[in-house]
């Protein structure tokens, strides 16, 4: 298993966790205990991948759309941002997230869109900010086209019951809770003005706020906003799962706690504060909970790599 420290230190506080001092229903069996460890381990993992490419040199190749080989959304990202252009930063962060990674055609849906499809120019976030009904005009203009080749522009795991059509209104609404200004430091200067620095209290300001996004529900302004911190644009940290609104990880917090994953014992707040409690213990944070339990529940007594 990757980092044996890692699950070595997961196995002895998951055997030893109690709820009501009762051990964890849902992980009885080995290959329960195991699976879900692994999935844990998996989601450190990927946190540290992202964390590791803030410290390490990016080439400028990696920002250009038009480049099917060397374009990567998240490290683009960390080169605005070192290159003092948070916009683009956050923007290329946004982006990612709502178009996803396709397991077979990787960026494809976002390269067309952050590049303008076939044209010679780029949706950057100060050309899209200052008129997004310009692109609204664009994408209907090329939408049949676009259309006509769906198979590589298709959106990731996570995204993959949203629609092209609904493309630009999403899009729009998104520069829209940004604010007038276009500015998202602004924005972040104004959360932290009502509610202060704390990682948590930001996280969350923010999330509740992100409800404002078209289309953009509990997993993708998880997703986002954890992203947003793990880049370094901004001192956040999710204090919960937020599961009142989940399923994925709902399901698995439920098989975790009460042994079956439609077992009713607990509300959904009161999985949500358990899964705040449990991290306590881990130490591994909110996002690994959360991200884990989604997985998991998916094939609780066998590990399966999950992406996307």
């Amino acid at each position: 298993m990757k980092n044996p420290k890692l699950a070595s230190h997961l196995e002895h506080e998951l055997k030893k966790y109690r709820v009501d001092g009762k051990p964890l229903p849902g992980i009885s069996t080995k290959s329960e205990l195991d699976a879900l460890i692994a999935q844990m381990v998996d989601s450190v993992a990927r946190i540290n991948y992202v964390k590791t490419i803030t410290t390490r040199d990016v080439s400028p190749k990696r920002a250009n759309p038009k480049d099917v080989e060397m374009f990567d959304p998240l490290k683009a990202a960390v080169h605005y941002m070192r290159d003092g252009n948070e916009d683009e930063a956050f923007w290329l962060v946004f982006l990612f997230v709502h178009c996803g990674k396709h397991l077979t055609e990787g960026y494809g849906l976002l390269r067309m869109v952050y590049g303008a499809f076939n044209d010679k120019f780029v949706w950057t976030w100060n050309r899209f900010s200052k008129r997004p009904d310009d692109f609204s005009v664009w994408l209907h203009q090329h939408l049949d086209e676009i259309k006509a080749q769906r198979a590589r522009f298709k959106f990731g795991n996570h995204r993959k019951y949203e629609s092209l059509d609904q493309l630009d209104t999403t899009l729009k609404s998104y520069a829209e809770w940004v604010g007038p200004s276009r500015s998202h430091r602004t924005l972040i200067n104004a959360a932290k003005a009502q509610v202060g620095t704390d990682p948590k209290k930001l996280f969350d300001h923010l999330y509740q706020n992100m409800g404002a996004v078209h289309r953009f529900g509990r997993t993708a302004r998880f997703d986002f906003l954890t992203m947003i911190g793990k880049i370094g644009l901004e001192n956040i940290d999710p204090p919960s799962a937020y599961l009142v609104h989940g399923t994925g990880p709902v399901s698995g917090a439920r098989l975790l706690f009460s042994g079956a994953p439609d077992n009713g014992t607990f509300s959904k707040k009161e999985l949500d504060i358990l899964s705040q409690e449990l991290d306590e213990a881990l130490g591994v944070g909110m996002q690994v909970i959360e991200d884990s339990l989604c997985n998991w529940q998916k094939s609780p007594t066998k590990y399966l790599a999950f992406r996307g």
